[in-house]
């Protein structure tokens, strides 16, 4: 007995869901049963959660970043499109989430390593009623002032995050172990300070919901029958 065409479609349709086939050229997501509003609820929470935690974006840095991650993912169809109306809400609340997971890697900014240094004067105090002995014996105080060109150099630790990003990846690429870990060991270190000035409550969670609403798009997970 012959198979009907839309038997035999079906079939290849699940055969190639079960090799890895790509998924069809139409972006629509065959998810396993669930609607695209709970990946773009679940998007929602994870970027209320992480402006609390962590802020609105410091540097362009973070945009640039977020915005190759994302088209990275879509082009290798590792995240597809969901169906419309879904279509565009979706894919810009995905790259606000990116832009906030880079301001955790690389959100340091500029600072002033050397602000700490100052040195003492001795300036005279300004009396809001002086005395007619002012003139003759002013009134001094010790003040503490910086030290110009030394307390106000600053370093943009954003490129410096930036570069040990790349590295890293470059050596995971590589397959390049020991580097890999040591320069991500230094970006660490670098960020720590960054690190912990960060609502961590709120990071969790952030980081929790973010991951949540990625999987839900996720192809290996979308492509389920």
């Amino acid at each position: 007995m012959n198979e009907t065409e839309p038997d035999l479609a079906a079939r290849v349709a699940a055969l190639e869901a079960r090799l890895g086939a790509p998924a069809p050229a139409t972006g629509e997501v065959a998810a396993a049963g669930l609607h695209p509003a709970v990946a773009l609820a679940t998007g929602l929470v994870a970027l209320a959660t992480g402006y609390l935690g962590l802020g609105l974006p410091s540097h362009y840095y973070q945009l640039v970043f977020a915005a190759l991650t994302l088209l990275v993912s879509y082009h290798r169809r590792m995240l597809l499109l969901p169906r419309p109306p879904w279509h565009w809400p979706q894919v810009l609340l995905n790259y606000g989430i990116l832009c906030l997971f880079f301001k955790l890697l690389i959100g340091a900014g500029t600072t002033r390593p050397l602000g700490w240094i100052k040195v003492p004067a001795i300036e005279k105090k300004a009396d809001p009623e002086p005395s007619w002995w002012d003139p003759v014996i002013p009134k001094m105080e010790l003040v503490w002032r910086d030290v110009a060109n030394v307390t106000d150099w600053s370093v943009d630790i954003t490129r410096i995050q930036t570069l040990l990003l790349v590295a890293t990846l470059a050596g995971a690429m590589m397959r390049f172990q020991p580097f890999a870990s040591l320069t991500a060991l230094t970006l660490l270190i670098v960020s720590l300070p960054t690190l912990l000035g960060f609502q961590w409550d709120w990071v969790m969670a952030f980081l929790i919901t973010g991951g949540g609403a990625f999987y839900l798009q996720w192809r290996d997970f979308s492509v389920r029958r």
